[in-house]
């Protein structure tokens, strides 16, 4: 697993403004990491005050010759669907700080408990696409608001190895809604840059509680015979954000589960 560095590299990120929506835990918190330690300015945003305080915090902490400034957090609940497009707009406009911003990953996501198909109503299934799918959308909609239309600009979105090989029967469904929606930004934004990253089992707080068991039976379906970890993950996004060529692409970063 990689370990936490605070060294700033003043790479190619450097004096970027990236905003990171869900980037308060797990892969988000590791982007935001990898951002600060190539010279990015970030803001990184989730639906939980305590949790944008506690990570901005942390950052701090982690970061202290950064100014305060470089290092911002705001709340925005993108799981209202009648309130998401003003969240997104004031969000994005907190973002872009009096200018432009560069760079967006999306990783924020609720929770997905599904119901057996038998149970599920299309309330429950569109539910589960507020925030994935309604809230990528908005984003999107109001990103040329906020960013320069260049080629240096870029969006990444994200989906997961459950699309192409599901153990539940909503997830794919979730996941392609994402990844076709990102290919359709690419040519609409362009030449903004639109990505996504699919990543596989990631060993995050939000997998802690699992049982044992189903986290082995992730483990034994990949090539690498290990879980991901939100540093190396973060590498995809961060690719991303620094390929000035790249767009309307879908990147795993999985172990080799297709493969197993």
């Amino acid at each position: 697993m990689a370990t936490l560095t605070t060294t700033r590299l003043g790479g190619k990120l450097a004096g970027k403004n990236v905003l990171l929506i869900g980037g308060t835990a797990g892969i988000g918190l590791a982007v935001a990491r990898g951002a600060l330690q190539e010279g990015a300015h970030i803001t990184i945003s989730s639906s939980s005050s305590d949790k944008v305080t506690k990570s901005v915090e942390q950052l701090r902490a982690d970061f202290p010759s950064d100014n305060v400034n470089h290092i911002r957090g705001y709340k925005a609940d993108l799981s209202i669907k009648a309130q998401i497009e003003s969240a997104v707009d004031g969000l994005l406009s907190y973002a872009a700080n009096g200018s432009t911003i560069d760079h967006i990953v999306f990783t924020a996501g609720n929770s997905l408990s599904m119901k057996p198909l038998s149970e599920c109503t299309v309330d429950d299934l569109e539910a589960l696409l507020v925030v994935r799918f309604y809230g990528a959308v908005a984003v999107a909609k109001y990103a040329e608001k906020y960013m320069k239309k260049e080629k240096t600009s870029s969006i990444t979105l994200t989906t997961g190895a459950q699309s192409y090989k599901p153990s539940i029967w909503a997830a794919p469904a979730i996941g392609s809604a994402v990844e076709g929606l990102m290919r359709g930004l690419a040519v609409t934004l362009a030449p903004i840059r639109v990505n996504t990253v699919s990543p596989g089992f990631v060993k995050t707080d939000l997998s802690s509680g699992m049982p044992q068991a189903a986290i082995d039976k992730w483990v034994a379906g990949t090539l690498v015979k290990d879980c991901g970890h939100p540093e190396e993950v973060a590498e995809a996004y961060l690719y991303f954000m620094k390929d000035n060529f790249v767009t309307g692409t879908e990147l795993a970063t999985n172990g080799g589960a297709y493969l197993a």
